[in-house]
């Protein structure tokens, strides 16, 4: 079973809390077993998958509405899965010793447990609905995660931009989806993958792949959307190792990953990806090559991984698939073990700027050697798995299907990327363990830390050396199904350390020279000025979110003014355009006159004292004769009610009508007897050509609607169903309490919030005014702390 899967992450998030207390270390690797658990539970259920099949089981969710929640479990969702889970096991246990002395512990790996949940949730999912809903998950618990922090601004900053950027994404892709589920018929993927050709060939095609790659584009940090992943950094960093390696980031690559059998093998599809994916990753792995915090720097190296990820299913093909599933691998192994190991360099020297660090190959050799690993693996340098995956995603640019120009681009733009990941790598070992004694080393008496906080990086970097030395053959079985899903059909997959000499060996060993010649300028390139501003992309962001509050702000002035006529006002025009227009031009035709009303002279009689009533009302001089002339039409529509069998809602209305007239009286009491006009003649016109159309409009409405037999109508079903379900004679009382139980009961709530509001405001307002001039509290606001390790 799967579901139980995601469960399990799901319900362990109330048993985080426990880490509050002492044991913290003990408690956070016993909270391990959790996520260790399911990376077990999903190797015993994976049996088909190796053999080219797959897993799927579906729970009913909402059968009304033929809601289902589908779990699948193929070669790419394994992949995903054995990944989330098991560089998950490593975080949890690491995060107790990085996080030891922080109060917020529990907190924290309770968001983490949901995180893991959601993440698996997503790549599990079966039913693009069902996937939906996780994705949104993720955003919100890794907003949860990066604003853990939340006393300081940048956290909160870096939240934000998080939250405000992929959940807009994430409406553009519900919008996709939709469109997916309309042109193929079902929302089921197994349904949406077989119908590729005819998914191609629809009109919502176009429409359907761009909202779906705005939505994978913000999710996976993709140029122009890319700015708010170096932002996340500001969350502790046991989850940005997660984030960055194994989770959120990724669930772009991998909605792109799942449905390119589907919508691959356009120019819209390919040829987007492609570009995009090697814009990122260029320009991400130049940015990175001039940072100075540790954390910074591999933030804009995983955008570079994830736009080469994005770039490599755009190119297609055999390599493509291949390099994709490679990548992922590879990527989650160092990347995971390098952000703890920068997490370990903070914990011990309290800095993480390079401008601070050095020397500290003698303090810290075991670090040492763990981050030259990883880094190596970064390179793709050979014997490392990332060698491994560097040559596919040469192999897929080398061999896209795109032609001769988008290849050599698409080369090009990997030969840049290697070269810059040397210069970055070689920066971030020697500016940390080589060089002089830094004044961080001798200040806080650097060493090596504890086992348990080593044991988290140090397996992912020994794994990046292992697998291509012993560990290909098992490996490539994991590869071969996840690439199988990506390229749509089997594929045997062979993964080798050498393939003899040929232009992608060629190639890398080329970017490797050229980055060892480059690396010894490593600061000068660092220290280049003349960057372009919209490299700054959270810089923009943030002033575009300053223009639409200073602009939404001007028009709620506008519109807010405190006039009750310019509401009704705008309320009617805004009608008149979005209703009257369409109604005009399409549903005239529905209005019918050939009818016979069958009306009494009561009847008409009371229908024609509420018109008298209104106009005596709009004439009235006096606030008493005003008054009077409202109570008859709100007397007439109560007659009316009664004479139309709905005492209930005759009740409803004499009551309304009632308390309204006491209260009027109230307030008029203490106004002049008279009325003063204070509008001029032409607003006065204005505004009675305003409310007769609206009159004609709403009436012309009710008449289509009545008398129009082509609608459906839902009178017999209540009529049927309210004695023999309901268990009630009356149909108004059993349409209110039962069949829209929840409406009324939301308008219940609603009112009953108002009237907590009310009565906070009088509260506020009554404790205003006991304050005396003595108690105001005078002392000035305490600026924002200043974080300096995180």
């Amino acid at each position: 079973m799967l579901y139980p899967l995601v469960l399990i992450a799901l319900v362990a998030a109330p048993l985080a809390l426990i880490a509050r207390v002492s044991g913290r270390e003990r408690i956070a690797w016993g909270l391990a077993l959790i996520p260790l658990a399911i990376f077990g539970l999903t190797l015993v259920q994976a049996g088909p998958v190796w053999s080219g099949g797959q897993v799927a089981e579906r729970i009913d969710w909402v059968p009304a509405l033929g809601l289902q929640l589908s779990f699948t479990l193929d070669g790419l969702s394994l992949l995903f899965a054995l990944i989330i889970s098991g560089i998950g096991t490593l975080i949890v246990g690491y995060a107790g010793h990085y996080l030891a002395k922080d109060s917020g512990l529990g907190r924290f790996l309770a968001y983490l447990m949901l995180f893991m949940g959601a993440m698996l949730g997503l790549v599990l999912a079966g039913n693009v609905l069902t996937m939906f809903v996780f994705w949104e998950l993720t955003s919100v618990t890794s907003y949860l995660l990066i604003g853990y922090k939340h006393d300081y601004a940048d956290a909160r900053r870096g939240a934000l931009h998080s939250l405000l950027v992929t959940g807009g994404g994430g409406l553009a892709l519900l919008v996709g989806l939709l469109l997916l589920g309309q042109a193929t018929g079902s929302y089921e993927l197994s349904d949406i993958l077989a119908a590729g050709d005819r998914l191609q060939a629809h009109a919502l095609y176009p429409a359907a792949v761009v909202l779906i790659l705005i939505g994978c584009f913000t999710k996976s940090a993709q140029v122009p959307f890319h700015f708010w992943l170096p932002g996340a950094m500001q969350a502790p960093t046991p989850a940005s190792a997660f984030l960055h390696s194994a989770t959120m980031v990724k669930a772009g690559v991998y909605l792109m990953a799942r449905l390119s059998p589907a919508l691959g093998g356009t120019a819209l599809w390919d040829v987007t990806l492609a570009v995009v994916g090697g814009t990122t990753m260029t320009f991400a792995a130049i940015v990175a090559m001039r940072q100075f915090d540790l954390k910074a720097m591999l933030a804009y190296t995983t955008i570079s991984m994830l736009g080469a990820l994005t770039m490599q299913i755009g190119l297609g093909g055999k390599y493509g698939a291949e390099g994709v599933a490679t990548n992922i691998l590879a990527h989650a192994l160092y990347k995971s073990a390098l952000f703890m190991l920068a997490g370990v360099i903070d914990h011990e020297c309290g800095t993480r700027d390079l401008r601070r660090l050095g020397g500290l190959r003698s303090y810290m050799p075991i670090t040492m050697v763990i981050t030259a690993l990883a880094l190596l693996s970064f390179g793709g340098i050979p014997v490392m798995f990332g060698f491994v995956a560097k040559e596919l995603m040469l192999e897929a640019a080398l061999e896209t299907e795109l032609g001769a120009t988008l290849s050599v681009l698409a080369v090009a733009a990997i030969a840049v990327t290697a070269v810059a990941y040397l210069i970055t790598g070689w920066r971030l070992f020697s500016n940390t363990f080589l060089g002089q004694r830094s004044m961080a080393a001798m200040q806080q008496h650097v060493t090596d830390p504890v086992p348990g906080m080593l044991i988290g990086p140090g397996v992912p970097a020994l794994l990046s050396l292992l697998i291509p030395l012993a560990l290909l053959g098992p490996i490539s079985g994991l590869i071969g199904p996840a690439s199988s899903a990506i390229y749509g059909k089997a594929l045997e997959v062979e993964l080798a350390l050498w393939h003899g000499i040929n232009p992608a060996l060629l190639v890398s060993l080329g970017a490797i020279v050229m980055g060892a010649v480059l690396a010894r300028f490593g600061e000068q390139l660092a220290n280049l000025r003349g960057w372009p501003v919209w490299s700054r992309g959270d810089m923009i962001f943030d002033r575009l979110i300053e223009q639409t509050l200073a602009g939404a702000t001007a028009l709620t002035r506008t519109l807010q003014s405190g006039q009750l006529r310019r509401y009704i006002l705008i309320t009617a025009l805004t009608m008149l355009v979005f209703v009257g227009v369409p109604f005009v031009r399409f549903g005239l035709d529905a209005v019918r006159f050939d009818f016979d009303p069958q009306l009494q002279f009561y009847e008409i009689l009371a229908a024609s004292l509420i018109p008298i009533g209104v106009i005596a009302t709009i004439r009235a001089r006096t606030r008493l004769g005003a008054i009077i002339a409202v109570g008859v039409v709100g007397a007439m529509v109560s007659l009316l009610f009664v004479l139309f069998s709905a005492p209930d809602l005759a009740l409803t209305q004499l009551l309304i009508e009632v308390l309204s007239t006491v209260f009027l009286l109230l307030v008029f009491s203490v106004l002049p007897v008279r009325f003063e006009s204070f509008s001029a003649a032409w607003v006065r016109r204005r505004d009675a050509i305003i409310a007769t159309v609206m009159g004609v409009l709403m009436g012309g409405l009710v008449l289509a609607i009545a008398t129009n037999t082509s609608f459906a109508s839902l009178a017999p079903f209540f009529l049927e169903n309210s004695l023999a379900k309901g268990k009630g004679a009356n149909v108004v009382n059993v349409i209110l309490v039962d069949f829209r139980g929840f409406d009324t009961m939301g308008e219940i709530t609603v009112l009953f919030i108002a009237l907590l509001g009310i009565y906070g405001l009088l509260r506020l307002r009554q404790g205003k005014d006991n304050v005396t001039p003595e108690r105001v509290p005078t002392t000035e606001p305490v600026g924002e702390p200043v974080d300096t390790q995180r």
